[in-house]
């Protein structure tokens, strides 16, 4: 699991095993410790590394997409 702070948001990017062989990225936003979004990528990788930094970026944007629409600036990816 891989961690990066984005505005206000705590973004963690994981991954699991979705089938024998295969690895599948997720993503979870929190604030304050309370968790505002989850998302479980699409996209089957061969190695739990690729897939964890698929779910990181895809955290990464949906954070600063977060911050855009509440904050009204984008806080930039670290």
């Amino acid at each position: 699991m891989t961690h990066r702070k984005i505005g206000f948001f705590d973004v963690e990017g994981s991954c699991y095993v979705a089938k024998p062989g295969r690895w599948r990225g997720k993503y979870v936003i929190s604030e304050d410790g309370d968790e505002i979004a989850e998302k479980l990528c699409t996209t089957l990788h061969e190695n739990e590394e690729d897939a964890c930094a698929e779910g990181l970026t895809l955290g990464i944007a949906a954070a600063r997409k977060l911050m855009k629409d509440r904050e009204g600036f984008d806080p930039g990816d670290e």
